[in-house]
Formats: structure tokens, sequence, C-alpha cells
């Protein structure tokens, strides 16, 4: 098979040939884009990668600081360790890098050749870049030769076509000029080192922005959850008094009820901004019998006025899942939902849990009014419709779900009585299991729930 001559050219490791873009260092490169990862490790791997493919002395990378509007080396490659320290001090406006670097220097897309010979004003930064001092002022042998002041800058852009950084040759290795076809591999860096910036900008904007809004969001939930409180009080002592007449009681509850609304929907963003958290607070085992047992108890105290019965199916030995407390959060929508979507005086629920192997599963069913099955996908979503004539906030399922998630388990929906929507609902949770030892010592003292075998 004939072999491509252009492709033979570019691999052979002969003198005056073109060296190839490392494809190892490519792919790292490009592997710390996509991760997003530390700006100045990723700067520094692409001014090791073009100093070492391309045999270049010395090389900086500067970029622009938003704040200050100047240029700051953060990368570079060939300098002794004082020396460096002093480049890093340095910086440009970019008035200085546009009067450097003019069309008249520019011999490639985005890379600007400055020569000694044609630089009408030298300043003091200049010769810090200057590894050997002492030939400064030697003329160049030829055209193909480098002189000790010049440099090759590749400058980078943002997508709006900004001047966001530049990597610089300050020295060739072998010390003449490099080719057209070195500059143009350089140029391919270059080019992934300004997508890097952005990207990290970008980056940094979004997580700033992320930051804002938490703020906000705390502000708010703890302002509005504080002013909650003493209104409910405030209310509930006017509806206690004596002196007011039917209509204005009825009023009064009225405003209770919407207060009452307010806080659920202040703790439910609460939760939905907690669930959310990648961080959120410290995680270990948990027994699903205690906790969906606890759930039932605080169920009953949630709702004094029906009359609540849960029945459970629970397996001898524990079922341990890994999970912080946002797990009671999650079975506690699930239940009060149950409730609340159930009309009769007496409210029914059976919740089992079902060991499945390498996950433990927990089935919630209840005998409420049920999901058609046009909406049993869209019930997790966020500010889901509520049928009518139910309250809520539209956050509870969206919570459980984003819960679900969050302990790397699954859930769905399904109907209670197969093909009759009408008969209920039934949400299935799996949730991975976490192995502990003596399983049988975790008990459930103190939990007051019917066993399975006391339904009525």
């Amino acid at each position: 098979m004939q072999q491509d001559e252009s492709m033979s050219e570019i691999d052979e490791p002969e003198a005056g040939k073109v060296k190839n873009l490392p494809i190892a260092d490519m792919l790292d490169i490009l592997v710390l884009i996509l991760r997003v990862e530390p700006l100045d490790i990723l700067l520094q791997r692409i001014v090791d990668a073009v100093a070492n493919s391309f045999n270049m002395k010395c090389l900086t990378i500067g970029t622009l600081d938003d704040k200050s509007g100047m240029f700051c080396i953060r990368a570079l490659y060939g300098y002794p360790e004082q020396q460096a320290a002093r480049l890093k001090e340095i910086a440009y406006t970019m008035d200085r890098m546009k009067c450097d670097l003019t069309e008249k220097s520019r011999i490639g897309r985005k890379c600007y050749f400055v020569r000694t010979e044609d630089r009408s004003t030298f300043y003091d930064d200049d010769f810090t870049y200057i590894l050997s001092p002492e030939y400064v002022s030697q003329p160049r042998k030829s055209q193909d030769d480098w002189s000790e002041m010049d440099f090759i800058d590749f400058i980078m852009s943002d997508r709006l076509g900004n001047w966001i950084g530049y990597l610089e040759i300050n020295e060739p290795g072998d010390g003449k000029v490099p080719s057209k076809d070195t500059l143009d591999r350089i140029q391919i860096l270059s080019d992934l080192a300004a997508i890097a910036i952005e990207n990290s900008k970008m980056y940094e904007e979004a997580l700033y922005a992320m930051s804002d809004s938490q703020a906000y969001l705390d502000l708010i939930v703890h302002d509005i959850g504080n002013m909650i409180s003493p209104l409910k009080y405030y209310l509930e002592s006017i509806r206690s008094s004596r002196n007011i007449d039917e209509r204005n009681t009825e009023l009064l509850t009225k405003a209770n009820a919407i207060t009452t609304s307010v806080k659920c929907l202040v703790d439910n963003v609460r939760k939905f901004s907690e669930a959310r958290s990648p961080e959120g607070t410290t995680s270990e085992l948990h027994d699903l019998r205690r906790v969906i047992g606890e759930c039932a108890d605080s169920l009953k105290r949630q709702f004094p006025q029906r009359s609540v019965v849960v029945n459970s199916e629970f397996p001898e030995t524990a079922a341990a899942v890994i999970a912080d407390e946002l797990i009671y959060d999650l079975f506690m929508n699930l239940l009060s939902n149950a409730v609340k979507y159930d009309s009769k005086p007496m409210v029914e629920i059976d919740a089992r849990v079902i060991d499945g192997n390498s996950a433990w599963i927990v089935t919630i069913e209840d005998r409420g009014r049920g999901i058609p099955d046009d909406r049993k996908d869209k019930v997790f979503r966020r500010f889901a419709k509520r049928p009518e004539g139910y309250e809520g906030t539209g956050l509870g399922l969206s919570i459980v779900s984003l819960l679900v998630e969050r302990y790397k388990g699954f859930i769905a929906v399904r109907d209670r009585v197969r093909g009759d929507c009408t008969q209920g609902a039934c949400f299935e949770v799996a949730l991975p299991k976490a192995e502990i030892q003596n399983a049988r010592e975790t008990s459930l003292e103190g939990v007051q729930i019917a066993p399975w075998s006391a339904r009525t």
C-alpha cells in the first residue's frame, strides 16, 4: 500500500522535519478542557506540550484578567524560578498588546511575528524575557535566524472575537524562526487554550450565579419562614376571641389556611433546594423499617382530624440503605400525598419493604382518587398540575424524585388495582442496599405502626 507522502514527512523524526501534533498530549488536554479542570494546570500542560513537541526553549501563556483589564502570565516554560517569578509580575494593557501586534506583523490567522528590527519602541520589561542578554546586540545573521528580542504571539479570542489571551514563543530551541507548518500546528494548541479559558470563565460565572441564587433563596426561605409563625399565632389568637362575628370567623379561617399553605411552600422550597444540593448533610445507614414507621407516626400527628391507618409488611432483618436525613422527607411526602388525595373518612395506606436482591423495594399504596395514565409520567415534574379541588405547592413529588435520584435509586407509579386507576395509586421506590453486619440487631423499638396482619 502506498504511504501518504505528507503524513510520512510529518511522522519522520529527521532533522528539518516538522513533528506532528502529539496525540497523547492532545487527548490529555481535551480531557482537561471537558472536565473544566483548574485553568493554570491546563495552560501549563499546553505550554509543556508545545515546548516538548516543537523544540521550544522558552514559552509563555498570558490571559486577560476581567477585573483589572490587564493581560498577565499564567503559565511558562524554560525560565529559572526567579526569572519566572518576575515575569508573572508583568501585566499588559489591551492598548499595549494591540500596539505591539499590528497588522504589519501578522503572518497567520491569529499569529504575529514581531522582529527586533521592526520595533520602534522597547520597554524595560522586554528584557525580563531574555535568557542571554549578551546576545541582544548581535545582528541577525540571516532571515531564518532568531534574534534575542524577537517574539511570536498566537492570539486567543472568544466566540465574539474578543482577545482573551496569548501564547508566546520567546525563544526556539534551535535558534531558528519556526516554519509555517510548525506555527500552524502550534496554532491548534493555542485555539484549544482559548476554548479552555472561555470555558473556565463560563464555569466560574455559572458557579457564581448558582451561589448568588442560593443566597437569595436562603434569605427568602429564612425570612418568610420567620414571618409565618407569628402571623399564624396572631390569626389563631383573633379567631379564638369571642368578639368576632361568624363572617369574620370565616375570613380568619381562610387567612389561616393561606398562611399554612405559604409555610408549606417555604418548607418545600427549602427541601427542594437541599435535594438539589450536591453536598447536603452527612450520609449514614438508615433502616427503611424505622424510617417508614416514624413517618407513619408523624403522619397521624400531621392530620389529627383524619382517621389514618398505615398497614405494614416489613422484613425481619434491617432494610439498610445509605442516605442522609432527607430520606424522611422522601417517604413523608409519599405518605402525606396518600392522605391528601383520599377524601374518605378513614384513610388506609399499605407500606411494604421488599427484598429485591441488590435493592430494597418500598411500595406505598393508597385508596385515593388515583392517577390517570396520561398523568403518570408527569407527576414527578416540578409544579405539576394538581387535580381540581386539591391544595398544594406542586413540589412534593418532584422533591421525592430528586431525593430518589440523590440516593441512586429509582421511582415509578402504577395503579394499585391493575387497569383501574380510580382504585388508588402505588408508588414503588427502589434504593440500593447497604451491606451491614448483624442486621437482625436493628430493631423497631418505639415505632408504632399497625402490622400487616392487623389490617382492617
